[in-house]
């Protein structure tokens, strides 16, 4: 049997890629396991991957947005499955959009329409789940009220981002706003690490960036904190962590020591605060995204990933609390032409324009998509919803989401709904080769491995990445 000193010279050799802590808790001979040789290999091999990108931003439009009246029109099918909506042409020839979308029509040439994603999920909290962390648990018609979040779920996108990549101490790894999404007293679950611990949490802004006394209160230090102090408290944090390291503590006491430092280090920095100050934009600007809460949270998403965020998911609501949502089961064509289309057209558009002409497009990928779509035949019922007479239900067998800039090349559809847009006709993407290719576009391979509270080692994706969506000069 090997000794604790070969334990440690074998650790040397690897690079020092397992902590003092881990080691401690999985034994002097934890390393020479198998399945931890395994997970530094997997971690290893990911580490090599060249990234394309060094932001995601996601716009998630919860709800989720009917493709047969936005991106998936079927003008040729029967009126209760084309709807009420005409398509127009676009800036590329041959794709086009739903008329209430004019403004993203001159942007089609950066955009890449995916028009085959799927999953089983029938139910909100389920679906907001498998399409904000690429996995499928459960039952596919789980009354979504009953499925909330729980420290055992698999991590949010910007989570599993922010264990395998670095990024900088003065910003946060991964930022979501302006409030997180609810179907039912608790918040839905895939909103944030899950199994990694609270250390990786995404930082939740509760404000909405449209309100005129607008603060991320969680940069702002009260008043009665002069330098002094808060250089105190530090001290303080390094000596409680000092006698910490002393100690064998859970994950979650160690994720909360990582949360304060994290904290500490936003209320000392002006980038962050800088980032978040949404002043600074000149007021056209703020005007050409609109001043509502779409427009300007996707603007803040824009300067966060400017500043070097990693990882930025603007929400939309799940239900009309915060605002309309794209849960369109009654009076899906007036909501649409009037309520969400707009500033949905709007906003994306400015973004798209934005960051192509700032040359922020070839390092940020841009994600536009809900958890699910919707029926194509209005008036069909198919989730535990029973009120569709005038409107579209939920749909996850076959529904469209867009990707832009970080070397996805534009104008131009990947993958094709059948007929009537139920199931995917060819190139079918689940959205667990939505969560790889997000990975893979950050240099992360989708086969490294991470580990759950029990030690438990889990694949980062179960999915493949999306191949034929890439210009040449990304790949």
């Amino acid at each position: 049997m090997p000794s604790a000193s070969g334990c440690l010279n074998f650790r040397r050799k690897l690079g020092r890629s397992i902590g003092r802590r881990e080691l401690l808790r999985g034994g002097a001979l934890s390393c020479l396991m198998p399945a931890v040789a395994n997970v530094l290999a997997d971690r290893a091999h990911g580490d090599e991957r060249r990234a394309r990108i060094k932001s995601c931003l996601v716009l998630f439009q919860a709800g989720g947005v009917s493709q047969i009246d936005t991106f998936d029109m079927k003008p040729m099918a029967a009126d209760v499955v084309r709807g009420e909506f005409q398509p127009i042409s676009t800036n590329v020839p041959g794709m086009h959009v739903c008329e209430h979308l004019p403004l993203v029509a001159r942007q089609m040439d950066k955009l890449c329409v995916v028009r085959s994603v799927h999953h089983r999920m029938l139910c909100h909290n389920p679906a907001i789940y498998s399409a904000l962390s690429g996995r499928e648990v459960g039952e596919s018609k789980a009354v979504s009220s009953t499925t909330f979040a729980s420290r055992d779920d698999f991590p949010h996108f910007g989570s599993a981002v922010a264990k395998f990549r670095p990024h900088s101490d003065d910003l946060p790894a991964s930022v979501s706003l302006p409030f997180s999404l609810r179907n039912g007293p608790a918040p839905s679950p895939g909103q944030n690490a899950g199994f990694l611990g609270t250390a990786y949490d995404p930082m939740l802004i509760r404000q909405d960036p449209n309100a005129d006394d607008f603060r991320v209160n969680e940069l702002a230090s009260p008043d009665e904190v002069d330098a002094a102090r808060l250089a105190g408290r530090q001290g303080l944090l390094a000596a409680v962590d000092r006698e910490q390291r002393h100690l064998e503590q859970s994950g979650a006491v160690d994720g909360l020591g990582e949360y304060y430092r994290q904290a500490f280090n936003l209320l000392t920095t002006p980038r962050a605060k800088r980032a978040f100050d949404l002043t600074q934009e000149d007021p056209n600007v703020r005007d050409r995204y609109g001043r509502n809460q779409t427009g300007q949270s996707t603007l803040l998403g824009r300067r966060l990933v400017e500043a070097g965020v990693p990882f930025v998911t603007v929400y939309s609501p799940v239900h009309n609390i915060e605002g309309p949502s794209w849960d369109t089961h009654l009076n899906n064509f007036p909501m649409l032409k009037r309520d969400l289309l707009p500033p949905a057209d709007q906003a994306l558009a400015a973004l798209l324009e934005d960051l192509s002409t700032s040359g922020l497009a070839d390092e940020v990928l841009v994600v536009w998509m809900g958890e699910f779509g919707r029926t194509p035949r209005i008036g069909v019922v198919r989730s535990n919803n029973t009120s569709n007479a005038t409107g579209r239900d939920h749909w996850p067998g076959c529904y469209s989401i867009l990707l832009a800039g970080g070397g996805v090349r534009g104008g131009q559809y990947h993958g094709a709904s059948d007929k009537e847009g139920w199931y995917p006709r060819e190139n079918p993407v689940h959205v667990g080769d939505l969560a790889a290719t997000i990975y893979d576009a950050f240099g992360i391979d989708p086969r490294a491995t991470m580990a759950d509270a029990a030690g438990r080692p889990h694949r980062v994706s179960e999915g493949e990445p999306i191949r034929g969506i890439w210009s040449r000069a990304s790949l």
